[in-house]
């Protein structure tokens, strides 16, 4: 087992850091690197090594009871956008403008990460 010493780092996409039990795990409930929590039962994250978005429901309600399991993987901010809505998850308009804040594509995030190194 691995134990960190370090803070957790704040998100690119917030700004906040968060002070919850952080994981490195995508099924995790508190996996590190969440963009957008769209309903208690759907979420958005970015996958570990940064090469696309996922879309992920929660297999059970309530919390700490099931896991997290992907239902889309994207790469384009559009269609991140485009199914989000299809699904019915982007009905606040402070939901979209996150998204819409994101780059067009996640290869060019994760280009700024490595530039940043």
């Amino acid at each position: 087992m691995t134990i960190h010493n370090h803070p957790p780092l704040p998100s690119p996409y917030t700004g906040l850091t968060p002070v919850y039990n952080v994981s490195h795990r995508e099924r995790d409930d508190g996996y590190d690197k969440v963009v957008l929590q769209l309903a208690p039962r759907w979420r958005i994250i970015e996958c570990h090594n940064a090469e696309q978005w996922i879309i992920q429901k929660r297999s059970a309600e309530p919390l700490d009871r099931g896991k997290w399991t992907g239902v889309s993987y994207i790469v384009s901010r559009d269609k991140l956008i485009e199914l989000s809505t299809s699904l019915g998850l982007l009905s606040e308009p402070s939901k979209r403008a996150v998204l819409e804040a994101l780059p067009v594509s996640i290869k060019l995030l994760s280009k700024n990460y490595l530039g940043n190194v």
